[in-house]
C-alpha cells in the first residue's frame, strides 16, 4: 500500500502527470531488470537526466505505453560525488544494492547512474509496491553497500514517488519529504 489512496494525490505533495557507465575494473552491469512485456525497456531519454525531475529524464511515457491501469512505488537516489570519490567503487556498490534488491518479490527494475562531470548521479528502483521495497530496503548486503558508500557523497538525496496510470496518464506523485544530507552524514 501507498501512503495515498489510488487516484487521490496526498495533500501537500506536488504530483505531476506526463501525456498518454559503468566501470570495467568491477565488472558492472548498468542496469538491472525483471521488467517484461507489457512493460518496455526504461531509457535515459536526456544525457543530463540526473539533474532533472525523475518523469522529464526517462522514457516513462513509452515504457508504460502498453501497460493498464495501475499503481507503482519508485525510489529514486540522487547524490553528488565528493572529488576524491572512487566512482567505480561507488558503482560497484550500487550494482551490489541493486542486485540485493532483484532478489526480493516485487522488484521491478534498478536503474545504476553513471556520475555526470559535475559529480551529480541519479539511481533508482522502481517495486510493485511499497511494502516490497521497504523490506528489500533492510536487506543486510543492501544496507551495507549504503552504508559504505556514504563517505564518497557530497549530499544525497533520498526521494519516494508513487507512479499510477489512469486513463492512459502516467502521474508521479512526490511521497512524503524527501531525505537529504550534507557531507554524507543524515539531516
Amino acid at each position: 500500500m501507498t501512503d495515498a489512496q489510488p487516484g487521490s494525490a496526498q495533500a501537500g505533495t506536488p504530483t505531476k502527470e506526463i501525456g498518454g557507465g559503468a566501470s570495467q575494473a568491477y565488472g558492472v552491469m548498468p542496469h538491472i531488470s525483471r521488467i517484461e512485456r507489457p512493460f518496455l525497456p526504461i531509457l535515459e531519454r536526456d544525457p543530463a537526466y540526473s539533474e532533472l525531475p525523475i518523469e522529464d529524464g526517462f522514457n516513462w511515457v513509452e515504457a508504460f505505453f502498453q501497460v493498464g491501469d495501475g499503481e507503482w512505488y519508485l525510489v529514486a537516489f540522487r547524490s553528488k560525488h565528493a572529488p576524491y570519490a572512487d566512482d567505480a567503487y561507488l558503482t560497484w556498490l550500487d550494482e551490489r544494492a541493486s542486485s540485493a534488491a532483484s532478489r526480493h518479490p516485487g522488484f521491478m527494475y534498478y536503474f545504476i547512474g553513471t556520475p555526470r562531470p559535475s559529480g551529480n548521479c541519479l539511481s533508482f528502483c522502481l517495486w510493485q509496491s511499497r511494502q516490497e521495497a521497504v523490506a528489500a530496503a533492510a536487506d543486510p548486503e543492501h544496507r551495507a553497500a549504503m552504508e559504505l558508500g556514504l563517505p564518497f557523497f557530497e549530499h544525497y538525496r533520498l526521494e519516494r514517488y508513487r507512479i499510477t496510470r489512469r486513463d492512459g496518464v502516467l502521474t508521479f506523485h512526490a511521497l512524503e519529504p524527501a531525505v537529504s544530507s550534507d557531507h554524507g552524514h543524515a539531516a
